[in-house]
Formats: structure tokens, sequence, C-alpha cells
């Protein structure tokens, strides 16, 4: 059963942080099973307000942006470190130990340029 402890959040939070100091994120724990990175602002244009991230296609879908490309790919670089496929079964395929939601912007709070 997918978990991510409070630690490894804010663990992951710090490391995010430090990596992009020139952005603003929200790193939360989502339901005990998952890390949720939500970027806020910063000081490139990133296209949209609001988008959730496919973390299977950031290279197919923001290869026009390489700068969007390569902070995504970092995010989710970070954001993964120690997750590993838990359980394979055949009701629901491969279960990793916790997962990770990407989103530019949120839902309620879309993002910004900050120069």
């Amino acid at each position: 059963m997918p978990y991510i402890t409070s630690e490894s959040v804010a663990q992951k939070r710090k490391q995010i942080k430090a990596a992009f100091p020139n952005f603003k994120f929200s790193v939360t724990r989502s339901h005990y099973s998952g890390i949720s990175v939500d970027i806020l602002s910063g000081p490139i244009d990133m296209g949209v307000d609001y988008q959730q991230v496919n973390p299977y296609y950031i290279k197919e879908h923001y290869a026009n942006k390489p700068e969007v490309m390569n902070l995504l790919l970092g995010v989710q670089q970070i954001a993964a470190l120690g997750k590993e496929v838990e359980v394979v079964d055949a009701d629901y395929g491969s279960v990793p130990n916790f997962y990770v939601n990407i989103s530019i912007g949120n839902w309620d709070k879309p993002y910004q340029i900050k120069k």
C-alpha cells in the first residue's frame, strides 16, 4: 500500500526549494500516499495559469519550452527519489510505494511570473 511520511515530504520540500531558489512551491503530502508539488510562481513563463503535469510525458509535452521542461524534470526527479514498485498485482498493475503529483499553479492559485 502506498505511503509516504511527513518527514520524507519535508526533506523533499527542502531539496526542491534549495535546487530552485527563484521559484515558489507548495510541497505537501496528499492522502498519506503521495507528494504533491505545485509550482506557484517563478521567473519563467510557463504558458499556462494552471495545469496538472503528466510525469510520463514531460519531455514530449514541453519540448518546445526547454526551460519549463528542465524545471519540471528536475522537480520530478527530486520528488520521486526513493520511489519504487512495491507490488505488481494483476488487478492494479504496478503499485509504487508513493505517488508524485506535479502541477503548474494550483486550482485556486494560478501560476504567476515574478522577475
